[in-house]
């Protein structure tokens, strides 16, 4: 295991070669929109005959913008980048990691081939030592495995969480767009779903892999040289990542269970106490953050961050923290304020709630909430 280095830099605002790369890939992607209108076939060989990943992911936050946009047109719905949230950042980073991962399929296919022709697949425990080994003799980078291992866990668990509410649902609209529509003028909703929902959103989502991007051209700064070797800080910011996604869950859990049998209690009209007469949650981590989920979210994506862009670049605030940055900026600026919004409007006992309870970051809480004053 790598030592701890002790030379970082507090501000790094290029990285060097990263930057260039990611500007200059930028600029070729722009290059290639101008030549679709004529030469659609040209342009889009182009875009997956690149040699720099982030063209190829640039392409599909585009395409997936325009499409979410177009999908709002026909169904006045602005959901259809919720749909996306949780399942673009997975890919952008696998696509980051495209030869890493290559390189450690075709090791761990060679192996359990391997061990299938000689016998010894049947014991599970050698078999999986043996495609340990092959993947830690592949040459991919370990960093991008594991960054890619990281946010596919996160993209399965919010998946998971936003079907089971049916978000998957073609009619589903999250509870805060028509809250939105009620307080903007209508060509002004128009313009803010074509700039922000479809096109500003789609831009964080891909901002928040960028750290991968930095991790893989870091990889490869000189031909033949081993990758930035993952030391007891990196591994640190693996298992804080985890931590976050963990207490996510949680949180989620805790509220899809209370809203659940608040909805059955209403249901069966049988009578309501405490929380489930007041509306809300106010126990578990609701406890000691009324958004603990918005906490979790940005943190472990700064954890993401310091994985692949801070750490293996020895700087702890660059360019690739744009997207955790705009991510905590829209959960405290935006998402608190709409949601915080209507809660208040629902729940009377909400505004003694926000006094007694952080908003986001999880603190010690004050009092307990009284008697419910709300059916």
């Amino acid at each position: 295991m790598a030592a701890i280095p002790l030379d970082y830099r507090l501000l790094c605002p290029a990285y060097g070669q990263e930057l260039n790369e990611a500007l200059e890939a930028t600029r070729e992607f722009f290059h290639i929109l101008t030549i679709l209108p004529v030469q659609p076939a040209g342009a889009l060989q182009a875009l997956f005959a690149h040699g720099s990943p982030l063209v190829l992911a640039e392409a599909l936050a585009l395409g997936a913008a325009l499409v979410c946009w177009l999908l709002y047109v026909v169904t006045r719905n602005c959901s259809h980048v919720d749909r996306m949230w949780s399942i673009l950042p997975p890919i952008y980073v696998a696509i980051f990691a495209r030869k890493d991962l290559a390189a450690a399929l075709a090791a761990v296919r060679h192996t359990i081939k391997a061990q299938s022709t000689t016998g010894t697949g049947s014991n599970i425990t050698s078999l999986l030592t043996a495609v340990g080994s092959a993947i830690a003799g592949s040459g991919a980078d370990p960093r991008l495995l594991l960054a890619t291992a990281l946010a596919t866990a996160w993209g399965c668990r919010l998946t998971f969480n936003f079907w089971r509410r049916g978000g998957y649902n073609p009619r589903f609209e999250d509870h805060r767009w028509p809250e939105a529509r009620k307080i903007m003028h209508p060509v002004f909703f128009e313009v803010f779903n074509l700039v922000f929902v479809a096109f500003a959103q789609h831009a964080l989502c891909l901002s928040l892999s960028l750290p991968a991007f930095v991790a893989a051209t870091l990889g490869r700064k000189e031909p033949g040289a081993p990758p930035v070797p993952l030391g007891p800080i990196d591994l640190a910011a693996a298992a804080a990542f985890a931590l976050f996604c963990l207490g996510e869950t949680l949180a989620d859990e805790q509220q899809w269970a209370f809203q659940k049998r608040k909805y059955e209690l209403i249901a069966s009209r049988l009578p309501r106490e405490g929380d489930f007469k007041r509306g809300f949650r106010t126990s578990g981590l609701f406890r000691y953050s009324r958004h603990p989920n918005f906490f979790c979210e940005y943190s472990l994506w700064w954890c993401f961050y310091l994985l692949c862009a801070a750490l293996p670049a020895r700087c702890l605030l660059g360019w690739a923290a744009v997207g955790p940055v705009g991510l905590t900026i829209l959960l405290h600026a935006g998402s608190l304020w709409i949601t915080e919004r209507i809660s208040a409007s629902k729940y009377p006992d909400y505004a003694t709630y926000q006094t007694t309870t952080s908003a986001i970051v999880p603190w010690c809480p004050g009092p307990r909430l009284g008697p419910p004053a709300s059916d």
